[in-house]
């Protein structure tokens, strides 16, 4: 029988996420340049479903488009769910693009957002239920 502690993502007494410690995803070209981030961890929350629609303008549509993120955008999603190390909107704006694009890489796929290895393009993965939090 499933356990529905395998289900659930992990709440606090309040109800909030509890951070979880994952890998930081590169690029394969990240991962080549940058081998040094390779076995780098951060702490984050999943972004709730609904938040994920939202961005990327998904009605549930096959004319949907999915716009790609710009750099405020990308500050303000690591923000709000990056927990560890946390960063502050002036500290985003002279941090490295390859960190800023791992860190946003890496919440979008703990959320069920699923990028191209090869182009970068994000999409929703429909089969996937992570992020319906």
């Amino acid at each position: 029988m499933l356990n529905k502690d395998l289900v659930l993502y992990e709440r606090d007494g309040d109800g909030s996420l509890i951070p979880q410690e994952v890998k930081l995803e590169l690029s394969k070209e990240d991962k080549v340049n940058y081998p040094e981030l390779e076995e780098q961890t951060i702490s984050i929350v999943p972004m709730p479903r609904g938040e994920l629609k939202k961005m990327f303008g998904l009605g549930g549509k096959d004319s949907d488009k999915k716009p790609e993120t710009d750099k405020d955008t990308d500050a303000e999603i690591i923000i709000e769910y990056c927990r560890e190390p946390k960063f502050t909107t002036d500290e985003l704006t002279f941090a490295k693009p390859v960190i800023i694009r791992s860190i946003v890489r890496t919440i979008f796929s703990e959320s069920g957002v699923k990028i191209d290895k090869d182009s970068g393009k994000k999409r929703i993965d429909d089969d996937d239920e992570l992020g319906k939090n």
